[in-house]
């Protein structure tokens, strides 16, 4: 990653005895499906703005508006939430074609001419930047959701708004798309990628998941009660193993283990409750409010069996064992493979396959590392918005 000096450009600076405006900053996330890696994203970030920057109207673009409104209530003190460029990039005539999508979004947000979200798009001419949040934005959404990348870079470019991404995690794209997302991505101040594949494909910074940014606020991350030992989070929504193969990993997960010593944690409700009747009917349940309202169940000790990316980081950093499960077709499961490369000391299997976790008893320490890392950059964008 670039110091973080390279980070500030010197159009954010303010001029010697020029009086400050008041900032506001347009934050765009995957936020209120629920799922807790984006959650806790938003969140995280929100939490850092209200340290930072507690004066400043911040406006929070995301597919789920209504949710998210609960979910981050009394977060901010200037927070407004709002789906302007998720219902913008989602309006496309031709979703699977960000490239030919490209002049119609440009055109709407240079000129307007969409009177269900004009209020919105002018509204956007006079924030103070936008930030693309990491997660699972664009991983997840798909290259329909590259729309809102064209959006901010065409805001910038018609009316000058600096733009910054971090955390990024892009799915995979052929060579056509990526040399015009890296186009795109041009314009921005900060390109921030999470993994390799990522930041090669667009020629950005390789960096962090922006859920470590969550391990260096003043927010509980963690459930301080006494969890069980064996914890479970397979995912039921979009996975490419059978039930069957999943159910044979979970059942040699916790081998002779009683089920009421046993934990299940759902992510993104309801999907992730379901294997629980086919496996261990009497485990304990940790709904998405459970976790989200009280903290992750995870610490030292522990084994963890899981799909889901943050699972993985969090419980790791928190000291557990673990097994993840990744793509039952063998191919390469990128993301839980940049936490390997971080040195999680997890290890990795395919669906149906015997889980034997592990771990590097040395991540935690370096989880408080990064996680400092990634503060420092928050602090680096932050601190200089209107400065």
């Amino acid at each position: 990653m670039r110091p973080l000096r390279q980070l500030v450009p010197a159009r954010f600076r303010r001029a010697e005895g020029e009086q400050r405006p008041p900032a506001v900053i347009y934050l765009v996330s995957a936020a209120g499906h629920p799922s807790f890696g984006d959650e806790l994203i938003t969140r995280a970030w929100l939490d850092v703005l209200t340290e930072l920057r507690p004066e400043a109207e911040v406006w929070l673009d995301c597919p789920h508006p209504g949710r998210a409104s609960h979910l981050f209530r009394r977060t901010h003190p200037g927070l407004h939430v709002t789906s302007t460029l998720w219902e913008l990039a989602a309006s496309s005539p031709s979703p699977a074609d960000p490239i030919a999508d490209a002049e119609r979004v440009a055109r709407f947000v240079r000129d307007l001419g969409t009177p269900r979200i004009d209020p919105g798009l002018f509204a956007l001419r006079g924030v103070t930047n936008v930030h693309i949040l990491g997660g699972g934005l664009f991983a997840a959404a798909g290259v329909e959701s590259l729309g809102i990348i064209s959006a901010v870079a065409e805001l910038q470019r018609a009316f000058g708004i600096p733009a910054s991404v971090t955390g990024l995690c892009l799915p995979p794209m052929d060579r056509e798309l990526s040399t015009w997302v890296t186009g795109e991505l041009d314009v921005f101040d900060v390109v921030e990628a999470r993994d390799r594949v990522t930041a090669e494909a667009v020629g950005g910074e390789l960096g962090l998941d922006d859920a470590f940014l969550a391990l260096a606020v003043g927010r509980r991350v963690y459930d301080e009660s006494t969890a069980p030992e064996h914890v479970v989070l397979v995912q039921g929504d979009a996975r490419t193993w059978t039930d069957g193969d999943a159910i044979r990993s979970i059942e040699s997960f916790f081998g002779d283990t009683p089920h009421e010593d046993v934990a299940f944690v759902e992510a993104t409700p309801p999907d992730d409750a379901r294997y629980i009747a086919d496996t261990a009917p009497e485990a304990r349940f940790y709904s998405f409010g459970n976790v989200w309202f009280d903290g992750l169940p995870a610490r030292a000790g522990q084994r963890w069996l899981t799909t889901r990316f943050h699972a993985h980081l969090l419980a790791a950093a928190a000291g557990a064992m673990g097994t993840v499960i990744v793509d039952a077709d063998g191919a390469d499961d990128r993301t839980h493979s940049s936490l390997l490369d971080l040195g999680t000391g997890w290890n990795a299997i395919r669906a149906g396959e015997q889980a034997a976790p592990a771990v590097d008893p040395e991540f935690p320490a370096r989880a408080r590392e990064h996680a400092a890392t990634k503060r420092a950059l928050a602090t680096a964008m932050y601190a200089r918005v209107d400065d």
